[in-house]
């Protein structure tokens, strides 16, 4: 972690009277009203917020225990596809949504943050030779079935005091679009797509990258397409893994796993509600 970000933090305990290894206390909606600051940053050591007055810069760093929040609200969202756009399939129904606000991670989490939070490694078991030993923590967490990716955030939630989610499905697509449409070059495969997702057709040789390298969408995030598939509170995968052709990563794109299916290629991003 650079130093730069790390001195422009204003820790939300001292907003509250507390001290910075405590966990936050009172509403998080209070505590972002005092900061006045869209962006936020949790510490899964000790479970606190720390607001963040400017965007992160960068996040190919971010991978230790500190991640970048970025708090959504008052964003409406088309979420799905009409029929007969690029790689539309069946079930991405064409509607909009309105979430209530949320704080989503700004990229996918990192081996080592799940590590922080459920002491595990699954990717080990699944990941395919071909791309073994390509990368450390800095590497999305994958591999992580529904039911684990559930239980690993109950038990980091009760234990901390402040409630970590997979993200609905609603709000991760509006994240993901980020005010644009289901992929934000256009949703043909041209080169520029290689600066955005990272897929089979756009990195060489293949395998995942170090989460936060890739051009950030309107909203500040990063990977929501590509990389790793991101497990949302519906029990899907959405926006396409490194394993899958540059057509599935887009914002519209869902799998649908059973609760205990393990995929090299799936992981998630963290989420909480004010």
């Amino acid at each position: 972690m650079r130093a730069a970000p790390l001195a422009a933090l204003l820790l939300l305990a001292s907003c509250a009277g507390g001290s910075p290894g405590s966990s936050p206390s009172g509403s998080l909606a209070v505590h972002q009203a005092e900061t006045r600051s869209d962006w936020q940053v949790l510490d899964l050591r000790s479970g606190t917020l720390t607001a963040l007055p400017t965007p992160p810069g960068s996040l190919a760093n971010w991978s230790g225990a500190l991640v970048p929040m970025r708090l959504i609200r008052g964003a409406i969202a088309a979420v799905g596809q009409e029929p007969g756009t690029f790689a539309r399939q069946g079930d991405e129904v064409a509607g909009v949504v309105a979430p209530a606000p949320f704080a989503i991670a700004a990229q996918e989490l990192t081996r080592g943050q799940w590590r922080l939070i459920a002491g595990s490694a699954p990717w080990e078991a699944l990941e395919p030779a071909s791309v073994r030993g390509q990368g450390g923590d800095e590497l999305p967490a994958t591999g992580i079935s529904y039911a684990e990716a559930e239980s690993a955030l109950a038990g980091w939630s009760a234990a901390h005091g402040l409630r970590l989610v997979l993200p609905s499905a609603a709000e991760w697509e509006l994240a993901a679009r980020a005010g644009g449409g289901p992929c934000p070059w256009g949703g043909l495969p041209v080169p520029a797509a290689a600066s955005w997702a990272v897929t089979a057709d756009t990195v060489d040789p293949p395998g995942p990258r170090a989460a936060g390298g890739r051009l950030a969408n309107a909203f500040g995030l990063v990977d929501c397409l590509g990389n790793a598939a991101e497990l949302v509170s519906d029990g899907s995968a959405r926006g396409g893994s490194w394993a899958d052709a540059l057509a599935l990563a887009r914002a519209a794109n869902r799998l649908d796993l059973e609760a205990g299916t393990r995929h090299a290629g799936v992981g998630l991003r963290l989420a909480y509600r004010p």
